[in-house]
């Protein structure tokens, strides 16, 4: 089911909604906005992804992290697995290991660049100091709230707050199109006793971390 994807062009239903909601759901009465980084053609959000939600300004970010693969302490160049969403970080952003909490505290550094790796689905993220140099294969990184480099005091930005109600799906372009316009919304559930099934969403190596920030969604671990 695709949910409320704008574009100049719709044709059908470009995803396959995975059942992932126990009973019956009651998302929060006001959506959102699907965050600008993540408008891009063939993006699928599926029900279930945790994301951040802002309620003061009305957007919707899910929670991207990469899973480390390899260090290079030498470069400082981190060796990732792509995510679910195909985002990437840019030049310039600042990346923090993901902790026992996504509050949790730490260092953060600036990316200098970000290449294809030579196994393909991974990526080589290359780091400007060696702040995060201590992430260890199976590990995650993700974007910080950090405007600076430190060795600690940062906190990950864009903290799941509840989870996606409902698939988004913006289609994807055939060859020589594109959009002059794209948009999405969606809904959030912070609230729900009968269950998620985690291990189907994006949040399932983050099931003890989602626990604790949103605790009143429970988790059904299959």
């Amino acid at each position: 089911m695709s949910f409320n994807a704008f574009t100049q062009k719709v044709r059908g239903n470009a995803g396959q909604s995975v059942p992932v909601w126990l009973g019956v759901v009651s998302p929060r009465p006001v959506g959102g906005v699907l965050a600008e980084a993540f408008r891009k053609a063939g993006m699928l959000i599926p029900a279930g992804t945790p994301v951040c939600y802002d309620e003061a300004n009305g957007t919707i970010t899910p929670f991207a992290a990469w899973k480390v693969v390899s260090v290079n302490s030498s470069t400082h160049a981190i060796t990732v697995e792509g995510n679910a969403f195909g985002v990437l970080p840019a030049a310039g952003d600042y990346l923090g290991i993901v902790g026992a909490t996504f509050a949790t505290t730490g260092a953060a550094a600036a990316v200098s660049s970000v290449a294809a790796g030579s196994t393909p689905g991974q990526y080589v993220i290359t780091m400007a100091t060696s702040a995060i140099d201590g992430a260890t294969a199976g590990q995650y990184i993700a974007w910080s709230s950090a405007t600076s480099a430190g060795a600690s005091g940062k906190s990950l930005a864009n903290q799941p707050n509840g989870y996606l109600y409902n698939d988004i799906c913006i289609e994807p372009l055939a060859e020589g199109e594109s959009y002059s316009y794209i948009n999405a919304s969606g809904a959030v559930v912070d609230f729900h006793g009968e269950g998620l099934l985690i291990n189907r969403t994006p949040g399932a190596p983050f099931a003890a971390q989602l626990k604790v920030a949103v605790p009143n969604v429970i988790q059904v671990g299959f």
